[in-house]
């Protein structure tokens, strides 16, 4: 009687995408520090600063920039990686690999990476403070574009799959701008979030309105 084994690999490789998305994360993070000149990462993270004080008001700002600096404080410096990340550079310096290498420059380079994460938290507080408007404007544009689909249902007009197809491909590029726009080592004005997620909204009520009929 044959006995029954296990299939392998069926549940193996469910962590698999996120180990995948947290390489490419990595990656890009190291890909954009070992270009970007520390001075402009510097430059780039004072000047949003300046222009959430400008834009949100002070008591607003102070909670957004508190909350992206208790983030990097918690996630890096408590727990000893910003540390541990200039020993193991400096050991990789001394190493046959680095030949050649000054390491003041692999420092710098360091130095970018962390203000890096530094610049990409900052842009994630804010998204979290503008966590309450976008969940209503989303809810709104969801509900809006059921309805008037729902609507459509009773009359004689089809929908267009052509406005459907070029709405979900423009919600692919948006929703992938603002996923870059946390990343890009540029300054950004804060009001770059809210015109992103309207726009996502929009095309998430388009897309929606001109989905298939059900008959």
């Amino acid at each position: 009687m044959a006995e029954s084994r296990p299939v392998s690999g069926s549940k193996g490789g469910d962590g698999s995408p996120l180990i995948a998305g947290l390489s490419l994360f990595l990656l890009l993070l190291m890909g954009i520090a070992s270009l970007i000149p520390t001075p402009w990462l510097q430059l780039t993270l004072g000047l949003e600063r300046q222009w959430f004080r400008a834009s949100l008001g002070e008591r607003t700002a102070t909670a957004i920039l508190d909350q992206a600096d208790l983030w990097f404080r918690q996630q890096a410096e408590d727990s000893g990686q910003v540390a541990a990340s200039y020993v193991a550079i400096g050991q990789a310096g001394a190493s046959a690999l680095f030949d050649g290498v000054s390491p003041a420059w692999l420092n710098d380079r360091l130095d970018a990476f962390w203000l890096l994460v530094k610049l990409a938290l900052q842009r994630l507080s804010l998204l979290a403070a503008w966590g309450p408007a976008i969940l209503a404007l989303l809810v709104g544009g969801v509900l809006d574009g059921h309805w008037r689909w729902r609507i459509r249902q009773l009359g004689f007009d089809y929908p267009s799959p052509a406005v459907r197809q070029t709405s979900q491909m423009a919600l692919r590029l948006v929703f992938g701008l603002l996923l870059l726009a946390v990343f890009l080592p540029f300054p950004q004005p804060p009001a770059g979030v809210p015109i992103l997620v309207t726009g996502l909204v929009i095309l998430i009520e388009i897309s929606m309105r001109h989905l298939p009929k059900q008959l």
